[in-house]
């Protein structure tokens, strides 16, 4: 992802979505210029990896916190998942019907826990 988005810095990792098996794909880009073109990305993810690799959620932020050794920090991204409550970061899903990333807002958020949105 990272040569897709011109080399930022990028954290992939797996949030729980409740009533389905294993974990969805999320991807924490920094982007402190809001600068990501989501169409774009879309369509390059989808030419260049197999639909069950693409990330499910985006989040985009101004920083992340890194390691004593400069890692980028993965765990507490995890631990926040993609909580609206939670989280103040930019967030979008991907909506396989439109086949683009979209925003995450309260009602998305809810049908996507209550199942009414299939990740």
């Amino acid at each position: 992802m990272s040569k897709v988005l011109g080399l930022r810095d990028v954290v992939v990792y797996g949030v729980m979505v409740p009533g389905t098996e294993g974990r969805a794909g999320m991807a924490a880009i920094v982007d402190p210029d809001d600068k990501v073109d989501l169409v774009a990305l879309a369509r390059s993810l989808k030419k260049l990896l197999p639909s069950y690799a693409c990330p499910m959620f985006l989040r985009i932020m101004h920083s992340v916190d890194l390691t004593g050794t400069f890692k980028l920090q993965k765990a507490g991204l995890r631990k926040e998942g993609f909580n609206l409550g939670v989280i103040q970061d930019q967030l979008f899903y991907f909506d396989s019907k439109e086949k683009m990333y979209l925003a995450l807002d309260e009602i998305k958020y809810e049908q996507i826990i209550r199942g009414e949105i299939r990740m």
